[in-house]
């Protein structure tokens, strides 16, 4: 998952959480396309967002935007490159030099620590845990379901032996389950796709 970094300095943060519109201006798109690739990226990549009372997405973690635009983007599908002039955020007649400058640090602050993050294997992708957590749940689920065939089994050892002949019997099923239950998630595990030979999660179309 993507995070804004807990040690910032205080203020770094609101810097980075920019609107669809200035997003927008700043790369020349439609607000309708960053509304949508937001709202793909913070359902599936955890985009850091703001929403408001109804649910609507107010702001954007700029950086992270950019990141993951640049990580997971289609190449193969047209898209308008951002600006070459550094993110400078909106624009009014207070800003100055210094403040535009502050913006840009920051911005390519948290992008660095994102690239550094993600290099070291500590940023995992929220819609790869999520199908990895469903493939988990379906393969307990198969496991447990067979746990009615030895139905028969205890019907005997409580006809021999009472509750002591179930107890010994479950127990040991128990067991069973136990061992089939890590089997199955080793070899979901051994299936799972590798990374890339650099160490990157392969790329998802957005």
């Amino acid at each position: 998952m993507l995070t804004t970094a807990s040690s910032a300095v205080d203020g770094a943060p609101r810097l980075l959480m920019w609107t669809v519109t200035q997003i927008a201006e700043r790369d020349g798109v439609s607000k309708q396309a960053i509304s949508k690739r937001v709202r793909e990226m913070a359902e599936s990549q955890s985009l850091t967002v703001e929403r408001n009372g109804q649910g609507h997405i107010t702001a954007v973690n700029v950086a992270e935007y950019d990141h993951l635009r640049g990580r997971y983007a289609d190449p193969s599908k047209a898209q308008a490159p951002s600006r070459p002039t550094p993110p400078t955020g909106p624009v009014n007649q207070n800003d100055s030099y210094d403040e535009a400058l502050r913006q840009k640090t920051w911005h390519e602050a948290e992008r660095r620590r994102l690239e550094l993050a993600e290099l070291k294997g500590e940023l995992v992708r929220k819609d790869m845990v999520d199908a990895a957590l469903s493939q988990v749940g379906e393969r307990i689920v198969q496991v447990i379901d067979r746990l009615p065939r030895i139905a028969d089994d205890i019907a005997a050892a409580v006809a021999k032996d009472g509750t002591h002949g179930a107890r010994v019997i479950l127990k040991a099923q128990a067991s069973r389950l136990r061992d089939e239950i890590a089997k199955e998630l080793a070899t979901l595990a051994a299936d799972a796709p590798e990374q890339d030979a650099d160490g990157a999660e392969p790329e998802l179309s957005l």
